[in-house]
């Protein structure tokens, strides 16, 4: 039935609403209910988003320059130059901005070896050399959950390097541990964030020294993804991204044979519990009370609280390793074994039994 839910084009919505869904989700929303959420101590948010002249976001970038970070990054790729004034003083600050790394886009994707065909840069990037790095996610999921970030792509055949991955090693002072592969997947611990308004700067140097400082728009419609989180600013998923990479945090999916090793065991485990229980069950010197723990109900609910100590003990070395079992096949496996050992019951026994 699964298979011809998968490739009937009218279950077609439920076929991408599970190829969305991860147990990490869960994980993140239990512990954005019920768990302690920590503030960043890392990674400072100025908002901008009701910013729209070039001079007066230049004028806030030298503020946030004063009160002294270790490491800025903007997410804004100004677009052509608008005016005249306000254009050159915007790239006089770029061209102070040492320690600052300004986005951009890549687009019109190719293939795997061209990579993409075009890279969108701020206008000052002709006149003055910046810091810059790429803010695209993985191009395979956009429109969809976002769970992985792509520190390193191709573009007209050249390797590029992510905005996320250059803050990183800047405030890390270049001694970042190296990262295997070219996408990450994004550790969505529920973090706050301190956001600071744009008109504001001034008045949080304390958010502000030593960290980073992200400058971007919050509140931007055409900017929000959609996360294990929910709705989330471009901006917000950039912190995400950068605090993974600072902490080391990445999540960890075993390999396909890792989880088919798991689940083999783990049902091993839930037959060999199951058996052992009716075994003591039907052991009992009492005729009712044997009855009554070997019904379907009984055995039913205890296998229900197995899957669910299963599902505990996942979430709990998720918490405490960032490692993400997959137990899927798990929890289907042990209701059809289930259900197999009860067919076999009300049958071939009984039917072997009478013939004796």
């Amino acid at each position: 039935m699964a298979a011809i839910a998968f490739n009937m084009s009218f279950m077609n919505p439920v076929a991408q609403a599970m190829k969305e869904f991860s147990l990490t989700d869960i994980y993140y929303y239990v512990m954005n209910d019920h768990g302690r959420i920590d503030t960043s101590r890392v990674i400072t948010i100025v908002d901008m988003t009701d910013l729209h002249n070039r001079a007066a976001i230049a004028d806030v970038l030298k503020e946030i320059q004063a009160a002294n970070p270790k490491t800025i990054g903007v997410d804004i790729v100004f677009e052509g130059m608008k005016e005249e004034e306000s254009d050159l003083y915007l790239t006089d600050i770029a061209s102070a901005c040492q320690n600052t790394f300004f986005s951009y886009r890549l687009t019109n994707y190719v293939n795997d070896t061209i990579g993409y065909e075009r890279d969108i840069h701020s206008f000052f990037t002709d006149f003055v050399e910046v810091n810059e790095g790429f803010t695209n996610f993985e191009r395979s999921l956009y429109g969809g959950i976002k769970r992985k970030v792509t520190l390193h792509d191709i573009c007209r055949g050249e390797e590029r390097e992510s905005f996320m991955l250059q803050v990183a090693r800047n405030y890390a002072d270049n001694q970042l541990a190296p990262h295997e592969g070219n996408v990450m997947n994004v550790n969505f611990r529920p973090t706050a964030f301190r956001i600071i308004p744009s008109d504001s700067v001034a008045y949080h140097r304390d958010w502000i020294e030593d960290r980073i400082v992200l400058l971007g728009a919050t509140h931007e419609l055409y900017d929000m993804h959609y996360t294990p989180l929910g709705d989330m600013a471009g901006i917000e998923l950039l912190a995400y991204s950068i605090q993974t990479l600072l902490e080391q945090s990445e999540v960890i999916h075993p390999d396909g044979w890792v989880t088919a090793i798991l689940t083999f065991v783990l049902v091993m485990i839930t037959c060999r519990l199951r058996l052992t229980y009716v075994k003591w069950a039907r052991s009992r010197k009492n005729p009712m009370v044997s009855f009554f723990l070997t019904t379907t109900f009984v055995i039913g609910s205890l296998l229900f609280l197995w899957t669910g100590f299963l599902a505990y003990c996942a979430f709990l070395t998720f918490v405490w390793t960032n490692i993400s079992f997959t137990l899927g096949w798990t929890m289907a496996a042990i209701p059809f074994l289930y259900g197999a050992g009860e067919f076999y019951e009300l049958t071939f026994r009984r039917l072997i039994e009478g013939q004796s």
